[in-house]
């Protein structure tokens, strides 16, 4: 790794450590909901037919199993 990734990734490490309990998880849960909507969303561009119900439910199952074949 690069000199200057390797030092980003410290400082942003060092940020994560000094958030409180309840900053990291509401970050968590804030990566995860960009996620989502993120694979969503190529889903749907991969799919226009698909409906909103199918969407969330690929979704869903690629996010729990992390299988996103058919």
């Amino acid at each position: 790794m690069p000199d200057h990734l390797r030092k980003a990734e410290e400082i942003q490490n060092d940020l994560i450590r000094k958030m409180s309990p309840a900053r990291r998880l509401e970050t968590a849960l804030s990566l995860y909901k960009t996620a989502w909507e993120i694979k969503k969303s190529g889903l749907r561009s991969m799919h226009p037919d698909w409906t909103e119900p199918a969407l969330e439910a690929r979704t869903r199952r690629i996010f729990v199993t992390g299988y996103a074949g058919d």
